[in-house]
């Protein structure tokens, strides 16, 4: 049976959990009546930031970069689209060097084509300019970084993989893409034009 908590009662239930823990262990330490007093202070301060953030994103309409973006590389196209409450990318497209080349398979030993590699949701809602925040997947080797996109000032999608800190990373800028998107992903090697 699956419940409808909202996102302020799931971080609650989590901090209530944790302070529970700390609680029945009955530790003595300084340090840990500060985590105590921590844990549940917490709850409130993540309530009113989740709470405030979820109502000010349902006010303003918020343009998500829906759509078929061609990667930097021009090698790959990625379909955004919503997914629940969030914003999903998956390969849709992969350009390969020669028409009867195989389709390229993931760490799994997958084919790529289909594959999920972006999970982000809405983190922030400034004035119409929007971030998403949530992990892009490098499909060659299963490796998983943090992650943020948003629409730039000429409407491409600027994609911001990540370790730990957003200025541990790289930016890529996506363009639109437009072009015809064949059943199974393949698409020639002639260069991949964005659309404009």
């Amino acid at each position: 049976m699956q419940h409808g908590y909202s996102l302020v009662q799931r971080v609650k239930i989590l901090v209530g959990g944790f302070y529970q823990i700390v609680r029945k262990n009955s530790l003595i330490c300084l340090g840990d009546f500060a985590l105590l007093r921590f844990l549940r202070g917490f709850w409130l301060a993540a309530a009113l930031f989740c709470g405030g953030g979820t109502a000010f994103a349902a006010s303003a309409p918020v343009a998500a970069p829906a759509g078929n973006w061609l990667t930097a590389d021009h090698s790959a196209v990625i379909q955004v689209a919503p997914c629940g409450g969030e914003l999903c990318g998956r390969i849709v497209g992969i350009a390969l060097k020669h028409p009867g080349d195989p389709m390229p398979v993931d760490w799994r030993g997958q084919p790529q084509c289909g594959e999920v590699i972006l999970q982000t949701a809405l983190m922030r809602s400034d004035g119409g300019a929007a971030k998403w925040v949530g992990t892009v997947l490098d499909p060659r080797n299963g490796d998983v970084y943090h992650a943020s996109i948003a629409l730039d000032a000429n409407h491409d999608l600027r994609m911001r993989g990540y370790l730990g800190l957003p200025i541990l990373g790289q930016t890529q800028t996506w363009q639109r893409y437009d072009g015809q998107i064949p059943v199974g992903c393949k698409l020639a090697r002639a260069p991949l034009v964005p659309y404009r």
